[in-house]
């Protein structure tokens, strides 16, 4: 059964082998000339601003393809040709015929998506500055152990979804729908409680002073015992005279941000991991109750 189902999958598994061995020696160069050019920050973000932005779209979009080009035909094409009918034929349970493609599969793309978010992680790190840091939105999910994470959440989908569906591109659409609220769920109302946020303050006037590659969570103002106060900029911006004595009068006396700090970036990705894990579990555990009832 290993066998037959490498047989299957072992032009997608050496495709993206190759691909990841590719972006590695991409992103070993681009770390040994971003070392090269600091600490002129400024080179680095003339020479390589467009190339961080290109890798995070790419980043991006490469576990939901995984997930629509691996994942969902896994099972929703044999059901489709009705080849699934000789694999069950054989001796072979259910269970067994579902844990041994998933096992090889989806296996071999987390070793390769995980080799690869932890590459780009190590490679990119001093580049962190570019992008206004890796823990905001979009470059978390890009590097570290997040890659592999929502890989495997995204292969999981399209398989689950080729059993319940049964049919190849549905099950396709259904990964893109579900795997783009999945990332959106996670990164704007998950993400942002992994830990209690740094609370950073400055008298109205001043500037908050912070890392650049902070994550910044929420800002606001303070009254002068450091409760939030409701208050659009606009209200005195508006007005002619000292925009500051104006706040002033409204009861103003700070601005704060609700920060996390770079050096949680790690811990971050830990805790997503862990998250990511749960959820693909529990597709998991809805295709196995799938495969019981819909396998024929």
């Amino acid at each position: 059964m290993i066998w037959v189902t490498w047989r299957q999958q072992r032009v997608q598994i050496v495709a993206t082998a190759v691909l990841v061995v590719v972006a590695a020696v991409v992103l070993a160069f681009v770390h040994a000339d971003v070392v090269s050019l600091l600490p002129d920050r400024t080179a680095v973000s003339e020479k390589y601003g467009d190339f961080m932005q290109y890798y995070v779209f790419v980043m991006l979009v490469v576990p939901v393809l995984l997930g629509m080009f691996t994942g969902a035909p896994l099972f929703a094409r044999e059901i489709e040709q009705g080849t699934h009918v000789f694999g069950l034929s054989q001796s072979i349970s259910r269970t067994r015929w579902v844990v041994t493609k998933l096992a090889v599969a989806g296996g071999a793309l987390a070793v390769s998506m995980f080799a690869l978010g932890l590459i780009a992680a190590w490679a990119l790190e001093p580049a962190g500055f570019v992008l206004s840091g890796r823990l905001n939105e979009t470059n978390f999910e890009t590097q570290g152990l997040a890659v592999g994470g929502y890989a495997l959440v995204a292969f999981a989908i399209g398989a689950v979804a080729g059993l319940f569906l049964r049919n190849t591109l549905a099950a396709m659409v259904v990964t893109l729908v579900v795997y783009v609220a999945l990332v959106f769920t996670v990164a704007n109302e998950v993400r942002p409680h992994y830990a209690e946020p740094v609370l950073l303050t400055a008298p109205i006037g001043g500037h908050v002073a912070m890392d650049p590659e902070s994550w910044v969570t929420s800002y606001g103002y303070q009254d002068a015992s450091g409760k939030e106060l409701p208050y659009s900029y606009l209200d005195c911006a508006r007005q002619e005279g000292d925009q500051v004595a104006c706040m002033r009068e409204k009861g103003i006396a700070a601005q704060y941000s609700a920060v996390h700090l770079p050096s949680r970036f790690w811990r971050f990705q830990f805790t997503e991991l862990a998250v990511l894990t749960l959820v693909t579990a529990g597709v998991l555990a809805a295709g196995a109750r799938a495969a019981r009832r819909r396998l024929t």
